[in-house]
């Protein structure tokens, strides 16, 4: 990993159905555990136009090595905070001589 992990994650996929029969998310057997990664908040500040009301915005982005099976609706568990993040996109790079660490954006579970 070329940036320094910040937090072990565990990534957990798939549903269950729970005791009324609904899909819940299974979070029992994840599919990797203590991957290194770098889990930051970027915050933007932006005026609308229209209102002139200024707006914050945030954004989740975790960095986490080449190779990680990690795909689109997975589910990453930091084992520092107990935190899960919904993995919104893995945006894959292109490294010239090595492989680049894979950045995903995440948001919130339940928010």
């Amino acid at each position: 990993m070329l940036v320094p992990p910040s937090t072990f994650v565990d990534i957990a996929r798939g549903t269950q159905p729970d005791a009324y029969g609904d899909e819940v998310d299974d979070n029992s057997a994840p599919v990797a555990i203590g991957v290194p990664a770098t889990i930051s908040t970027t915050r933007v500040t932006g005026q609308n136009p229209a209102t002139t009301t200024p707006r914050q915005v945030s954004a989740l982005t975790a960095v986490v090595p080449a190779g990680t099976d990690v795909r689109t609706s997975d589910r990453l568990i930091d084992r520092r905070t107990g935190t899960v993040y919904n993995v919104v996109a893995v945006n894959p790079a292109t490294g010239y001589g090595y492989s680049p660490d894979i950045v995903l954006t995440l948001e919130a579970a339940g928010g």
